[in-house]
């Protein structure tokens, strides 16, 4: 599909506005502003999307079979123990309080708590795309029963935490993918304090790449299992945000303005 180039009336460029909530109420996107502006036709980066989730699980499916191959990878070793290296004050104390915040239980009922929330507030778009990452959870354990991998031993790495069940991918980090990705996503939409979003945007990126993080230097997992997990998670997230674009009522222009 090819750009559309705005005709001589502005009023005229058909933009189609949706995302995150402008005073009136109404919904527009960081995207879609840019676009008014230079007024091309945002339908145009569909294709491309659908071309980078392509190949997200294309890869996503080369490195699980490589994974239900190999109990560990070349780099993995030595990742794990460069991380397992960190010496900071109490920084073991705060990956044990990362790890924690990311278990099943704990992300479960805070995805229930926002899924309540806004149901409650009849936010159908929102209720609808927490619904469906709350249902993409149950992914992770069966593609771990899948993938078969092992976790790491203690004759390869320190463990600092006892942890039963298989490895790849990584449940932490491809929960806190999915739910803090989406929380990163919908903070301009639901947070009506702006002063306050780039504070959780950055919060909610931190809690992810610390989960990951935690899960390696605890010994949890390999380095490999995470990026798996943040690459399933990943794709996961993309498929919501479009569910939430499918969802959010489209503006016209001039009500948008």
């Amino acid at each position: 599909m090819s750009n559309v180039i705005c005709p001589t009336e502005p009023s005229q460029c058909p933009i189609v506005m949706y995302g995150a909530r402008t005073r009136e109420g109404h919904h527009y996107t960081f995207e879609v502003l840019i676009s008014r502006l230079t007024c091309r036709d945002t339908t145009v980066t569909i294709p491309v999307m659908k071309v980078k989730l392509s190949v997200a699980i294309l890869i996503a499916i080369l490195l699980s079979s490589a994974a239900a191959i190999q109990d560990y990878f070349l780099g993995d070793l030595f990742l794990a123990k460069a991380i397992q290296e960190i010496r900071l004050s109490r920084w073991e104390e705060t990956m044990g309080m990362v790890s924690t915040i990311g278990r099943a239980l704990p992300m479960a009922v805070l995805g229930l708590a926002c899924f309540i929330w806004f149901l409650w507030k009849k936010q159908r778009a929102e209720y609808i795309v927490l619904g469906a990452a709350l249902l993409s959870l149950a992914i992770n354990p069966v593609l771990k029963v899948l993938v078969d991998r092992p976790r790491p031993t203690e004759d390869l790495v320190v463990i600092l935490r006892d942890v039963t069940g298989l490895g790849f991918p990584s449940g932490h980090a491809y929960t806190a993918m999915v739910l803090f990705g989406l929380f990163f996503y919908l903070t301009p939409i639901v947070v009506p304090w702006r002063r306050m979003i780039p504070f959780l945007r950055l919060l909610f990126l931190s809690l992810i790449i610390l989960m990951g993080v935690s899960r390696v230097y605890l010994g949890a997992h390999w380095p490999s299992d995470v990026l798996g997990g943040f690459l399933l998670g990943g794709i996961i997230l993309s498929l919501l945000i479009h569910l939430h674009h499918q969802y959010t009522p489209q503006i016209e222009p001039s009500k948008a303005l």
